[in-house]
């Protein structure tokens, strides 16, 4: 079920009905995290208060639960302090599920909830502790770190999706890349497109790489810091490309949205090629049948 239909569920129910919501996302991390399931009380915009964890219905039909910095109008804002666009509140949390525990929300649990908030804005404004993060992140992916790494995932497996994996990938992408999470759930739902991910030695999804049925297009590639720098890029792209030939694609292209200079150079090992920018700009193709695909000329 997509984000939008469970949307549409939880404002059909009559005001006091409880629905349980599994999120995707980090906005609220590190106290939930993606995959973590949330107990939405039905209400009005007069039952929440500064403190409680309210759930609103975005414009573009997708759920957000951002504690409530406001009232009249409601206003909520990111565990970080990032302040929401206007939307239709539709309750407040209840009851949380993470991490194994059940925890109950109570009205007395407002102003921790709200102490919380405020300590992680201060933290994500302080250039101090924002250029520490940024360092740490580095050091963690740098090939310093890359033997032990590689010893603690154990041998990774790169294969396609399989039947009853969908919500684990959906769990993945919510956390390291929201917007991913966001498209691939309406495509997942209708058995579109293709997807490939890597598995370390336990069985945990590690990255993966998406495309799209018909225009085939590499839409996502997505990595797990704790992998990178590990071939793990490149391992999904040759990945993709043998089970996209199995399928009898012709061709993979890259769009010019999701190439920088270091994927290009990772498209370039994979075999992949530039072609002239065309409307939207350069993009690259790996041809997968014996005859490339016709590339873009000029007029006159």
């Amino acid at each position: 079920m997509t984000s939008v239909v469970v949307g549409q569920v939880l404002r059909a129910l009559p005001l006091g009905r409880t629905l349980w919501v599994r999120g995707l996302g980090r906005s609220m991390w590190p106290l939930l995290r993606s995959g973590d399931s949330v107990q939405v009380l039905r209400c009005a915009a007069e039952a929440v208060a500064p403190g409680d964890l309210a759930v609103l219905l975005r414009a573009d039909g997708g759920l957000t639960a951002h504690p409530v910095t406001g009232t009249s109008p409601v206003r909520t804002a990111s565990f970080l302090g990032l302040e929401d666009p206007a939307a239709e509140l539709l309750g407040r949390v209840v009851r949380v599920r993470t991490r194994g525990l059940e925890v109950r929300l109570p009205v007395l649990a407002r102003p921790l909830l709200r102490a919380a908030q405020r300590l992680g804005t201060t933290a994500f404004r302080s250039p101090v502790l924002r250029g520490a993060r940024r360092l740490v992140r580095e050091w963690g992916t740098s090939s310093w770190t890359r033997p032990g790494r590689a010893r603690w995932l154990g041998t990774l497996t790169v294969r396609p999706l399989r039947p009853g994996e969908e919500e684990a990938l959906l769990v993945f992408a919510g956390h390291h890349q929201p917007q991913a999470a966001a498209e691939l759930g309406p495509g997942l739902a209708r058995g579109a497109g293709l997807v490939v991910g890597a598995f370390d030695a336990r069985g945990r999804l590690r990255g993966f790489t998406y495309a799209e049925a018909g225009s085939e297009r590499v839409r996502w590639l997505v990595v797990a810091p704790v992998a990178r720098r590990l071939g793990v890029g490149g391992a999904l792209l040759g990945g993709l490309a043998r089970e996209a030939r199995a399928r009898g694609w012709a061709v993979l292209r890259a769009p010019p949205s999701l190439v920088d200079s270091r994927l290009s150079r990772l498209l370039r090992a994979q075999g992949f090629r530039e072609v002239a920018p065309g409307e939207a700009g350069r993009y690259w193709v790996l041809p997968l049948k014996d005859e490339p695909p016709p590339l873009h000329r000029s007029e006159g």
